[in-house]
């Protein structure tokens, strides 16, 4: 019995090492990662008003993109941890000093992303429109007050 024991121990300590070590996340890279995601949104954002106002025909993407920015729009809230307001970021510090308004920020747009994915869904025009106009500004509340401003 302990000859099959110690094998499995020794792949268990092995296994989970690694996985210690993925779970601690450096600050440099959660703000790469910050980044990506809301370039990602972006990106989407410009899609969706492409398809939507009628500049290219790609109808059957509107709801992919509406998709993709609710989903995205869910990830917000966990985006900004402790430690990632230095470094290469245009995080303004004052997100970590006013959490409770800036988890209101993160709730408004997780909202209204998905308000926009449930009337695109829906086929709902207006709705979609309101939606979307709710999620910019979401957006801009947001940057206007917690991201640096652009040179």
């Amino acid at each position: 019995m302990r000859r099959r024991a110690l094998p499995a121990l020794i792949a268990c300590t092995t296994l989970a090492i690694p996985a210690a070590a993925w779970s601690a996340t450096a600050p440099a890279d959660a703000i790469k990662y910050r980044k990506a995601v809301m370039s990602a949104m972006s990106a989407h954002v410009s899609a969706f008003m492409l398809v939507n106002f009628g500049k290219v025909e790609h109808q059957d993407h509107l709801k992919a993109h509406a998709s993709a920015l609710a989903d995205l729009g869910a990830q917000a809230k966990v985006l900004f941890p402790a430690g990632t307001d230095k470094g290469d970021t245009d995080a303004l510090p004052l997100i970590w000093k006013e959490q409770d308004q800036f988890r209101k920020l993160a709730a408004d747009l997780e909202a209204s992303s998905a308000k926009l994915r449930d009337a695109v869904a829906a086929n709902d025009k207006p709705g979609t429109m309101a939606a979307f106009k709710a999620l910019g500004e979401s957006c801009k509340g947001c940057h206007d007050r917690y991201r640096k401003a652009d040179d």
